[in-house]
């Protein structure tokens, strides 16, 4: 096996594959699993809160009525749409296996290439430019189903020298991180190790505590993270990602 000397590691949806699409398909099927199973509840109320917790979507630009905005109320501290969603979905009363059966589907989807997805700008010439010493890792929570798809859709597929799938962040990453340092002698050298996501608890504290370096995509304010470095988008990243894969190794 190759050694690197640097590992880059980088996060899935929001990440390396933008758009709220995926998330939406996933509210609509938490929104038709309640429907099926309460009658009662109102067409479209999950995706409704997804999208103005995001500020997507022509439902942001309307006043909320009073449920949407109690909901908005409850949701205010997700880390991201899925997030919002299931704690939203769960004061309604849905089921772990209806929350299991939406996201199967909306991954579902996405590997169908149902869902519209798009790479940040750049990325592929950005990660094409670093050192072949730069391990590049996609470690993602997502299943196998649909990650590999649309790295091919999105043209980033080659640039990935390992993709870890199903990794349950945030309690799986400090094993995911541990091994790929060891794998590579760098377990003495955790600095040599970037990981870069939109979820500081996910994606970037674990890494923190090893002593690894963290780039968070702040997409939503996070006041309580402290990476690295921190932007509202992976491209205003790159200088700092560039930075440091261009840093000599001891």
């Amino acid at each position: 096996m190759a050694h690197f000397s640097q590992i880059l590691v980088l996060d899935f949806d929001g990440t390396v594959c933008l758009g709220d699409g995926p998330v939406f398909v996933y509210a609509r099927l938490i929104d038709e699993a309640l429907a099926s199973s309460s009658g009662g509840h109102p067409v479209g109320l999950v995706g409704d809160v997804v999208a103005r917790f995001l500020g997507a979507g022509e439902e942001a630009d309307h006043e909320p009525n009073e449920m949407v905005s109690a909901a908005l109320e409850l949701v205010g501290t997700s880390a991201d749409g899925y997030s919002a969603a299931e704690k939203f979905a769960r004061s309604l009363g849905i089921t772990d296996a209806q929350l299991s059966a939406a996201y199967t589907g909306s991954r579902r989807d996405l590997a169908a290439g149902l869902v519209e997805t798009h790479a940040p700008a750049g990325l592929g010439a950005l990660l094409g430019s670093l050192p072949a010493r730069v391990q590049i890792v996609l470690v993602t929570n997502a299943p196998d189903a649909g990650v590999h798809q649309q790295l091919t859709t999105l043209e980033l597929a080659e640039y990935f020298d390992d993709v870890i799938t199903s990794a349950g962040k945030p309690a799986g990453m400090p094993a995911v991180l541990a091994a790929l340092l060891e794998a590579h002698q760098l377990t003495d050298h955790p600095e040599r190790l970037l990981s870069v996501g939109d979820i500081w608890q996910n994606d970037l504290e674990p890494a923190a505590r090893l002593g690894a370096e963290t780039a968070l995509i702040e997409r939503l304010a996070a006041p309580g993270a402290r990476p690295t470095y921190r932007a509202e988008t992976i491209e205003e990243l790159y200088p700092a990602i560039t930075a440091w894969a261009s840093a000599s190794s001891a």
